[in-house]
């Protein structure tokens, strides 16, 4: 892309302390790299505005803005929220930390897809995937009102929205990889081999 999209904010969720990997997941070195950086080097080119949600002040180190989750303690759920809240921006795109083969590619084939739904999502194999998407300003206040409910899964809340999932099964865009989410040192060990 030549201009960079100035319409559309895009946040990473960093959360902060995972309890199933005991280490702040997006400061871990993979490849040599923190997993984050991957990420970011993805959208940089894409998006003018990407903002880190994290309680994590060591993320300030790559230079981007770091706002502190609203509501703590509630996972995903509180960063998307949080992200919500900070932006001023209609369409918002969200990603978690922890997916390092996240392409530019990827990114702009969901930006495509991205009108007339409060929610655009991908689908693999009938799984929604709710940390690579689309989230319109418009979902805030039910968001928030769904955390007031204790309702904070976040494949259950995108329910509650008008919801654009894409399947992507058979496109040559998103990798066996993509998806892999990593969650435990099980995962992140599992990951490296394949590279």
């Amino acid at each position: 892309m030549d201009t960079k999209i100035k319409h559309i904010n895009a946040y990473i969720l960093a959360g902060g302390k995972s309890s199933r990997m005991g280490t702040d997941k997006g400061l871990l070195l993979f490849e040599g790299k923190p997993m984050i950086q991957y990420v970011m080097e993805q959208m940089q080119p894409i998006f003018d505005k990407i903002v880190i949600v994290s309680n994590n002040l060591e993320y300030e180190k790559f230079g981007l803005e770091v706002i502190p989750d609203l509501i703590k303690a509630i996972g995903p759920a509180g960063g998307i929220y949080t992200a919500l809240n900070h932006s001023d921006c209609q369409l918002n795109f969200m990603v978690s930390c922890d997916m390092p083969f996240v392409t530019a590619a990827a990114i702009e084939f969901i930006l495509k897809n991205a009108q007339e739904n409060q929610i655009v999502l991908l689908e693999n194999q009938g799984k929604i995937e709710p940390l690579f998407g689309i989230y319109s300003k418009e979902c805030e206040e039910i968001w928030l009102q769904l955390i007031g409910q204790e309702k904070v899964k976040l494949q259950d809340m995108v329910l509650h929205f008008r919801l654009k999932t894409i399947p992507v099964e058979n496109n040559e865009i998103f990798a066996a990889t993509f998806f892999k989410n990593i969650n435990t040192k099980e995962d992140f060990n599992n990951v490296s081999k394949l590279i």
